[in-house]
């Protein structure tokens, strides 16, 4: 009776474990290489990725390169290493991450791109790449410029993104390309901002300096650097929405709550909520569909006449 007791015990518990075992390899496991979380876009983007794969019970696999494209490129390697089912990656520059996806495409891993950056990667080594219109959210911040300078002269200062970011280069076409068609608005100085506000508050700084009284409009590639700048003019005695009009790119709450407020006249919706269409493409490869190579997250302008009753969907 005893060995019956103890040889079912054993059962029970082999049992239990090749049960734990099934599980664990049953459930899949997504790494997401984030490039840095030094602003609050970059950090909703990060916290929409972690939150849906919890929401869909899927393991995550978690870096933060800190704006090092080394870094990310050693932590790529370090999530190949882990054998992983798909990795997510938010470059910040596309130069520099060859060798990491070289890596994983050898190891036989999907990678998805998203936010910024699939430039210069060739295509092979990436199933998609999620993105936002850059172009078209440049072209926007312009055309909300441009009309609230109907027959007006606009001397227009513009807050640039990170250098050498295939977003910076986008949105700046997108804005450049718009003005040209308006002889009365013309750039008279630009600075890098980093996408981040204390760097913008800087640049800013310097350019008050140079130009001061000159100055009728900010651009800001996103909204930290445009409230960034935003921080600058009030500091040096300017009134934001009446002595200098500034429009940005994001949609964060502080940009629609300043545009409520009137110190900003406008910010273009570039979405930060990557989780849900990330994981809706892993789902579709695992049921053996067809993705397409490039997906377009929507825009849209948010300006006075919608700002209030958009800011819960703002972060």
């Amino acid at each position: 009776m005893k060995k019956l007791v103890v040889i079912l015990t054993i059962v029970t518990i082999c049992i239990g474990i090749f049960a734990t075992l099934s599980f664990a390899k049953d459930q899949l496991v997504v790494a997401f290489s984030q490039c840095d979380n030094q602003n609050n876009w970059k950090i909703n983007e990060t916290n929409s990725i972690k939150e849906e794969a919890q929401k869909r019970g899927i393991k995550l696999i978690y870096t933060d390169a800190s704006a090092d494209t080394a870094k990310q490129v050693a932590d790529i390697e370090d999530i190949v290493s882990q054998n992983p089912d798909y990795i997510i990656i938010s470059p910040r520059v596309s130069a520099g991450l060859t060798y990491g996806l070289e890596q994983a495409k050898k190891a036989g891993i999907p990678v998805i791109i998203v936010d910024c950056a699939s430039d210069g990667i060739p295509g092979e080594d990436f199933v998609t790449f999620i993105h936002g219109d850059f172009v078209w959210e440049g072209r926007e911040a312009a055309k909300s410029l441009a009309r609230r300078f109907t027959g007006l002269e606009c001397n227009i200062v513009e807050i640039v993104g990170a250098p050498a970011s295939a977003v910076t280069a986008d949105r700046q076409k997108g804005f450049m390309d718009e003005i040209k068609k308006y002889p009365n608005m013309k750039v008279i100085a630009s600075q890098v901002g980093d996408y981040n506000r204390i760097t913008a508050q800087k640049a800013m700084e310097n350019i008050i300096q140079a130009h001061g009284d000159e100055i009728d409009a900010v651009f800001g590639h996103n909204d930290d650097n445009s409230i960034g700048a935003l921080m600058a003019l009030k500091a040096a005695g300017y009134k934001p929405g009446k002595d200098v009009i500034i429009v940005g790119i994001d949609g964060q709450k502080d940009a629609l709550k300043a545009i409520i407020n009137g110190e900003m006249l406008s910010t273009v919706l570039c979405s930060s909520w990557y989780g849900p269409p990330s994981f809706d493409v892993i789902e579709m490869l695992e049921k053996g569909e067809k993705v397409a190579t490039s997906i377009t997250n929507p825009g849209k302008l948010y300006d006075i006449t919608n700002a209030e009753e958009s800011l819960k969907e703002a972060f």
